[in-house]
């Protein structure tokens, strides 16, 4: 899952650390951050979601996004989710 976040204040080079953590704290044990990038004035962040959370697909992809929405919003706007 790639997660493309564009920060409310400052620079996406300023925000690349704030980002990692940020999106970290919102996956919890549902998976790992396994990279990010700075790609112009966004930030374009690598999830890898966990084989072992208990739930079909589908539902941890739908999960996923309405928690990271839901969650990032405070410090990110996010773009898009693919």
């Amino acid at each position: 899952m790639k997660v493309i976040l564009e920060p409310v204040s400052g620079t996406a080079k300023d925000n690349l650390e704030r980002a990692k953590y940020e999106m970290e704290h919102v996956i919890g044990f549902r998976g790992k951050v396994t990279d990010a990038k700075v790609e112009g004035n966004r930030i374009a962040v690598t999830v890898e979601i966990n084989p072992k959370w208990d739930l079909p697909d589908r539902e941890k992809d739908s999960i996923l996004r309405k928690w990271i929405l839901a969650e990032t919003k405070k410090f990110f706007e996010v773009q898009f989710i693919k």
